[in-house]
């Protein structure tokens, strides 16, 4: 006994996953959702490491800093 399958839809019709417009819009749905959810944890929890320090600069530049206020020389 041959079980008969159903036709397949064409390319733009509706299928099994349903309207290309419906698809996308399920899938931007989940994407907002993801990217919400990550930044209320991340509001939530806060930074994981310290603040950076800024460099420390005291004094005139040494022999290695390049200061680049002219040609070189």
């Amino acid at each position: 006994m041959e079980k008969s399958r159903p036709a397949s839809s064409p390319a733009g019709g509706t299928g099994r996953w349903g309207s290309p417009p419906v698809v996308l819009g399920g899938f931007l749905l989940l994407l907002a959702l993801v990217f919400t959810g990550s930044y209320a944890l991340g509001s939530a929890v806060g930074p994981i490491g310290p603040a950076p320090d800024p460099p420390v600069t005291t004094g005139p530049p040494t022999a290695t800093e390049h200061p680049h206020h002219g040609g070189h020389s």
